[in-house]
């Protein structure tokens, strides 16, 4: 199944629309800061406004924390900075990242060496393959988790 993602510009609570290949919407974003500037709650909506999965983004500085529930699954996804890159680990499950979380380019991995899916960014929208169609939200959620992250795409030495 093959989902594409766009940053949603007209409302400040909807971050993100999501549309299959038709160009029909499936899903939409809506985010709450909570008590800290870092903290917030995402809810990812169907087009029935019902919430069908949320992600927590918890306020560590300097480290990109989520934790995702959809269904009855809940799993955690880590982003670390450091000086050779992002570092990325989920946990709940046994999927790890394949790729470049920085240019937003990688495919996330099961633990039989399996694509769950793959995320492409392309110019104004990011393109979203799942091929484990039964953990779609936890997919979409982590997806939109990446487009969250404030990375730098290109990397130059400042000078002495």
């Amino acid at each position: 199944m093959r989902l594409f993602i766009k940053r949603d510009k007209s409302s400040n609570e909807q971050d993100f629309v999501i549309f299959s290949e038709s160009g029909d919407e499936r899903y939409r974003t809506q985010r709450k800061k909570s008590g800290s500037e870092k903290s917030m709650n995402i809810k990812i909506c169907g087009t029935d406004g019902q919430i069908r999965a949320k992600i927590r983004k918890m306020p560590f500085p300097a480290t990109n924390i989520f934790v995702l529930r959809a269904d009855k699954s809940r799993i955690t996804f880590v982003v670390v900075p450091t000086k050779n890159g992002l570092l990325s680990y989920f946990y709940g499950n046994n999927w790890h990242v394949s790729g470049s979380i920085e240019t937003k380019n990688f495919s996330v991995i099961d633990v039989d060496k399996s694509v769950v899916f793959s995320h492409t960014r392309h110019s104004g929208y990011t393109e979203l393959e799942i091929n484990d169609e039964a953990n779609e939200l936890l997919c979409v959620a982590a997806s939109v988790c990446v487009n969250m992250i404030n990375t730098v795409e290109k990397h130059e030495l400042m000078p002495a």
